[in-house]
């Protein structure tokens, strides 16, 4: 089993759950709250090493609960944490994660400790980067600190996995160095100036990054699906028929998932069916973490979802 190393943020999500979003200026009285361990790197760490991965992790907390809270979990998850760091100047970042009754989300992010990261603490860790296989990235720390990583995995010879999230504008001349680049909808427009609406639209998203440089290109489509396109090779995925109940972190599920297929040297097909699966178990679950899937939750699925 190849090792995998994620670079990325820790969130606390403070959960709110509302039959209806409310307008401006409207107070509405809400029907459940919940706090739980999240963070777009720790997610897609946990939903990795939960299915059995090797697992480390690079990334700061702040000195507060929340950052011990995280420091737990990551040792309950079994995912290394000789690389997560405090800062003592910021706060452990904080997710506000409003849902209502269709599972549609809106979310506030503070990142707090998470934009402190910095090039002496890469270079500080940079070993683990040399001791992993597969190292993965988002877009919830620095932008410089981001490049700075992909660089060092590049010169040491690393399969690099980037989804660009939350949605920024990105410097192509790092596209020839990312392996596996996974946007979805919202992301793959940004970055191309393409309306990404359903699959066709994604297609030519997709085409349009790998001009760019990408190697390899999945765009995620929620309960479309998603497209996959390569060098010469372009597949379409369908999606799984569920009841959504809280879309967090279904992306971020897709996202551990395919790094677990790439580290078990699976086939892409067998790899992007399982991401779907796993990603389609965790939107029928309250929560980030809480509704990362286990191996037996992805077997059920795989026995009772519809295509």
């Amino acid at each position: 089993m190849k090792k995998i190393l994620v670079i990325g943020s820790f969130m606390t999500d403070l959960v709110f759950k509302t039959s209806k979003m409310p307008s401006k200026g409207e107070t509405y009285i809400g029907e459940q709250y919940e706090k739980y361990t999240g963070g777009k790197g720790a997610n897609q760490a946990v939903a990795a090493s939960r299915l059995g991965a090797d697992v480390s992790m690079i990334g700061k907390l702040g000195y507060d609960e929340f950052g011990r809270e995280h420091i737990e979990k990551l040792k309950e998850e079994n995912i290394g944490h000789g690389g997560v760091l405090f800062d003592s100047t910021a706060r452990t970042g904080v997710g506000n994660v409003t849902i209502d009754d269709a599972g549609d989300n809106k979310i506030i992010v503070v990142p707090g400790a998470n934009l402190t990261l910095n090039e002496s603490d890469i270079e500080q860790h940079k070993q683990l980067i040399k001791d992993s296989d597969i190292v993965v990235l988002q877009l919830e720390i620095p932008i410089d600190i981001v490049y700075q990583c992909i660089d060092l995995a590049e010169e040491y010879g690393k399969t690099i996995i980037l989804n660009p999230a939350p949605a920024q504008i990105i410097d192509e001349q790092i596209a020839k160095k990312v392996d596996y680049f996974i946007p979805n909808e919202v992301e793959s427009c940004l970055l191309t100036g393409q309306k990404v609406e359903g699959v066709d639209d994604a297609r030519t998203a997709a085409q349009i990054l790998l001009n760019q440089g990408y190697q390899n290109v999945i765009v995620t489509l929620g309960d479309k699906g998603a497209i996959y396109t390569g060098e010469g090779v372009e597949e379409y995925f369908d999606p799984l028929e569920v009841k959504a109940v809280d879309s967090t972190a279904a992306g971020d599920s897709f996202i551990g998932t395919f790094a677990y297929g790439l580290s078990m040297d699976w086939n892409l097909a067998d790899i992007m069916e399982t991401a779907i699966r796993a990603s389609a178990c965790t939107v029928t679950k309250l929560g980030a973490q809480p509704s990362l899937p286990a191996w037996t939750d992805i077997e059920n699925m795989k026995a009772t979802a519809k295509f």
